[in-house]
């Protein structure tokens, strides 16, 4: 059951996980959603108001908070004539197990392809424990730097020129992705000089276009489990995340908004 295997995950140390339904008041959603959505999720639903600035301000609040403050907002507008808002956000603050020195951190040039090198503060230490090993085939040093709650923050590294890393992210499928990791997970810790940037990565995607690429038919004529009656498309689906790196740890939170209109109409 992929709601058994969701809460499984929602009970790891230091994440938290939470879901959020914004809907037309004429929506009439059907018993059965709305209590698997109470009872796996917590959701209940509310209805838009009808005033844009508003909904929009409830919408990215929610998002705030569910994100700790991590995230300011997620939607910079509604989508035109909103029917149904699926929200979902995740947030996750792990301390190192070992904490990093603050007066270790000192400014050292990151590489960018096609770029200058630039300096940015860098968190170093000469003997900090981290499981590493270079993989010779995809030409990749992976380091496991552990975190509290039995956790770990892994880094993928490429050797080589600075372009190796489009070529790294092409052959990472599912199958070799999860064979580093698992390396990773058995690969003890020991003693290693580290440099790893202090950083604060904001990404914000649309991911229609994506999902239109893999032409599954849903935003099509999906009905979204179900969830009302009548035939329903998805019209808009946007995504945020954020990745800090400090002295004290790892903090990370990400949300997903997707629009579900009444219909769709197919030429």
């Amino acid at each position: 059951c992929v709601h058994g295997a969701l809460q499984q995950l929602a009970g790891l140390p230091g994440l938290f996980s939470t879901a959020k339904i914004f809907h037309h008041p004429e929506l009439r959603l059907r018993p059965r959603f709305l209590n698997d959505s109470l009872r796996f999720y917590g959701a209940v639903p509310h209805a838009l108001s009808g005033n844009e600035s508003l909904d929009l301000q409830s919408i990215n609040a929610w998002v705030r908070g569910a994100s700790k403050g991590l995230l300011p907002a997620l939607l910079p507008a509604l989508p035109p004539q909103p029917h149904l808002l699926l929200l979902s956000a995740v947030h996750l603050r792990a301390a190192w197990r070992i904490p990093l020195d603050p007066a270790q951190t000192v400014p050292l040039p990151f590489l960018r392809p096609g770029q200058p090198s630039r300096k940015v503060p860098t968190m170093t230490s000469t003997k900090y424990p981290v499981a590493s090993f270079t993989d010779s085939r995809l030409q990749v040093q992976v380091g496991r730097l552990e975190l509290s709650g039995g956790l770990s923050l892994v880094v993928l590294l490429p050797r080589g020129p600075l372009g190796a890393l489009k070529t790294l992210e092409r052959a990472l499928d599912p199958p070799t992705f999860l064979a580093l990791l698992r390396r990773a997970a058995h690969t003890p810790p020991r003693a290693t000089a580290l440099a790893l940037p202090r950083m604060h990565l904001d990404l914000a995607l649309d991911v229609v276009p994506l999902v239109h690429d893999m032409d599954f038919g849903l935003f099509l004529d999906a009905e979204l489990c179900g969830l009302a009656a009548g035939p329903a498309a998805v019209d808009t689906a946007r995504h945020r995340a954020v990745l800090a790196l400090d002295e004290a740890g790892v903090e990370v939170a990400a949300a997903m908004a997707t629009s579900g209109a009444r219909s769709a109409v197919v030429l």
